[in-house]
């Protein structure tokens, strides 16, 4: 029963992980051009700082419902 629950919510997760992580706009530039622009690198993202917060809590939440699936399942 818990096993199915946690299941379930795993692949909810991974979907919505994709999704997010599709969202995102590349960075062609690289490194050098952040640093020759002269912008903060901390802030002013915008929608981008919300899309890279949402996908670390995806990516945390997949961590541990993997880790839990695992204990759960033995």
């Amino acid at each position: 029963m818990i096993l199915t629950l946690f299941i379930i919510l795993f692949a909810l997760v991974c979907v919505g992980l994709v999704f997010f992580v599709l969202l995102q706009v590349p960075k062609q530039a690289g490194l050098s051009a952040s640093m020759a622009s002269g912008g903060s690198l901390l802030g002013g993202r915008g929608v981008e700082g919300g899309l890279i917060r949402t996908t670390s809590v995806l990516g945390g939440l997949f961590m541990l419902l993997a880790l839990l699936i695992g204990v759960v399942s033995r």
